[in-house]
């Protein structure tokens, strides 16, 4: 009898190797991209783009403003003779003339776009390849538990063969039992956590509501710190911080020369009675009691703001760079992912044969299973990095 129950442990243990639970044509990183929304940076880059752009059109044509144009009338009435209509018309044209300060904006602004649409581009692609692995990761780490969580209820049947046959005390079998509740807590996290990645992924792409496979993102090609260091500098995302602040601070200097502007030019024709009258000529607004200089003090606060907050953006993206650099050391090379699923197995056989108890076989399940989850976050980890690297070293670079 003994023999007989122990002979069926087999059957049992092979029921922990389950059938593959993907779809069969998981979805790679290739195909969310044709699905994406449009970027939040995009987004923000467009509204930013076009307040630049409304202010300089304010100011075109050689004009701080839109010309203002007037028009009156009113009857004329003389003793003894008929009533007759006056009328009149004038115009107002607030002049700006520092145009080299407009064509600076201009050039500035031009030099910019570009960079700057790039540089957003950048920044959404990464944004969603993190959401796309990090859901991806939570995906196999919950399918790694759900796994674990099928062999550890093979292994109570199996410590329960064992105790039936005599083999093993009672409590062996608590152990098991114990193991499988907090194997259930883990899925249970694991699934939460999988469910949260696919709403930040789904955040940003058209996909379907309800979670699908996600593609492994593959193997890891060599990574160079020698060749992303000589790309920096020169890359889109780095050149898009300094191509911005100098707009900004083109555009206090054309706020500054729109502040100071004070002549206008006006015309006039009016029709009175039987004569005709044109006029033109110049008008100049006089300033109030020091407007002129707190106009200049807030360009010169607002330029130093801006040079320190370019000093502050670019020491953020090279500490950014740094520690990628310093991560891309760390995780020593980029070895490839190995599984850990065999030697798990391993463990079962060698428990259904009476070489291991569970209370031998438990912890060393759970270290193999641990460096099976381990193995996923530095593959995850891996891919990040270059992700990363990629956004802050490559790109066009007009």
């Amino acid at each position: 009898m003994r023999c007989a129950l122990i002979g069926a442990l087999p059957c049992l243990l092979l029921a922990q190797v389950p059938a593959n639970q993907s779809s069969p044509h998981p979805l790679t990183f290739e195909t969310i991209l044709s699905h994406a929304l449009p970027g939040l940076e995009r987004l923000r880059l467009e509204s930013w783009l076009a307040e630049r752009n409304r202010e300089l059109a304010g100011s075109a044509g050689s004009l701080r403003e839109g010309p203002s144009f007037g028009i009156a009338a009113g009857p004329r009435r003389s003793t003894g003779q008929s009533s007759t209509t006056d009328q009149s018309a004038d115009i107002d044209l607030p002049l700006f003339l520092s145009s080299g300060t407009r064509n600076s904006l201009i050039r500035a602004l031009n030099h910019a776009d570009p960079l700057l649409r790039e540089g957003a581009r950048r920044e959404s692609l990464l944004r969603l390849r993190q959401a796309y692995l990090e859901a991806w990761l939570e995906q196999e780490v919950t399918s790694l538990r759900e796994q674990d969580l099928r062999t550890v209820e093979a292994w109570l049947n199996a410590a329960k063969v064992r105790l039936d046959s005599g083999a093993d005390p009672a409590f062996q079998v608590a152990l098991v039992e114990g193991e499988i509740l907090k194997a259930q807590m883990e899925l249970a996290e694991s699934r939460r956590r999988a469910s949260l990645a696919w709403i930040s992924l789904r955040s940003q792409t058209d996909l379907p509501e309800r979670p699908v496979s996600l593609a492994d993102p593959g193997p890891i090609p060599a990574l160079d710190s020698l060749v992303y260091s000589s790309t920096y500098q020169n890359a889109p995302l780095r050149r898009a911080l300094t191509a911005r602040l100098e707009v900004e601070r083109e555009n206090l200097r054309h706020r500054e020369a729109l502040g100071l502007s004070r002549w206008s030019l006006r015309g006039s024709f009016a029709k009175e009675g039987e004569d005709r009258i044109a006029k033109v000529g110049m008008a100049y607004r006089f300033s109030r009691p020091g407007e002129s200089q707190a106009v200049r003090r807030e360009t010169e606060a607002g330029l130093a703001t801006l040079h320190r907050e370019l000093q502050l953006a670019l020491a953020e993206l090279d500490g950014r760079f740094q520690s990628a650099l310093e991560r891309l050391q760390n995780l020593g090379g980029m070895a490839s992912r190995r599984s850990f699923q065999a030697a798990i197995q391993a463990v079962g056989l060698r428990l259904q044969s009476g070489k291991e108890r569970p209370s031998d076989a438990l912890p060393i399940r759970r270290q193999l299973l641990e460096a099976e989850v381990a193995g996923l976050r530095r593959h995850y980890a891996q891919h990040l990095l270059q992700a990363e690297l990629q956004a802050l070293t490559e790109g066009v670079t007009p």
